[in-house]
């Protein structure tokens, strides 16, 4: 938000230095918060990318970040569709209900799962077109405002549907749902290593 309100301000030039900030301080946080090697190793090289990319080309910290989040998110949700995965979302429900998913639910969440990945990676895409040929604020509009608010919109849309289309099935609230994805992250983690 504070990159867009720099760039409707005709202040493009803060907007490397607020998204490097962010960046930088994200990544430094998740080094010292990573209990393996691995996740450092990763979130040091993102570190370092930010620093240099500040010093060296500023503009890559303004365009780079957004298409990287929604192709990493496109990722989370795509690798799970390949065939002998449980599709991301069928996880999450599996986890809500504590049980398997009956076979319509099943079915309803791996298209759930491709919607999500078709969601970050159009976003991805969109961005790019929008970064070589719309001016800036039209560019941040999208990248820092709309695709988030398309995000949220699904999220609660797709709860809403679920609730109707499936209201034979006990559902928890919306909150639960977030608490449980953000409890059960690990967990799922550790389940898909497994399967």
């Amino acid at each position: 938000m504070l990159s867009h309100g720099a760039a409707l301000a005709g202040r493009a030039d803060w907007m490397p230095a607020i998204t490097g900030g962010v960046v930088l301080t994200l990544a430094t946080a998740l080094v010292l918060a990573s209990r393996h090697a691995g996740p450092r190793v990763i979130w040091l090289v993102v570190a370092t990318a930010a620093v240099l990319a500040w010093r060296f080309a500023p503009w890559l910290l303004v365009f780079v970040p957004p298409v990287a989040l929604n192709i990493a998110f496109g990722v989370f949700f795509a690798t799970t569709l390949r065939p002998g995965r449980e599709p991301r979302i069928a996880a999450f429900a599996r986890l809500e209900r504590g049980a398997p998913l009956p076979p319509d639910l099943a079915i309803y969440t791996r298209r759930l799962t491709w919607i999500w990945t078709v969601l970050f990676f159009a976003s991805a895409a969109i961005g790019v077109m929008l970064a070589a040929f719309a001016p800036l604020q039209v560019w941040s509009a999208f990248v820092n405002v709309a695709s988030y608010v398309a995000v949220a919109v699904l999220f609660v849309g797709e709860y809403a549907y679920r609730r109707i289309r499936y209201r034979h099935y006990v559902h928890g609230s919306l909150f639960a749902l977030i608490r449980i994805v953000m409890r059960d992250r690990r967990a799922l983690a550790i389940d898909a290593s497994q399967r």
